[in-house]
């Protein structure tokens, strides 16, 4: 290994060992608020009524 690939290799590792942590932190940060996110749009839907059903037909089908 020549005298440049071992610097290479050394600011590499110290390259990953210093930036994983705050990576995998903002990964975290950005998993959770999406899910916070999601969750308020599915309290925006849910307003405690039922949904209809997928196969009602409209006045032309006479059936509701």
């Amino acid at each position: 290994m020549t005298h440049d690939a071992a610097n290479s290799a050394l600011a590499l590792a110290i390259a990953l060992r210093v930036f994983i942590p705050d990576a995998l932190a903002l990964a975290r940060r950005l998993l959770g608020a999406g899910v916070r996110v999601g969750a308020a749009v599915l309290m925006e839907r849910h307003d405690g009524t039922p949904t209809p059903p997928a196969c009602s037909v409209g006045e032309e089908g006479g059936r509701e």
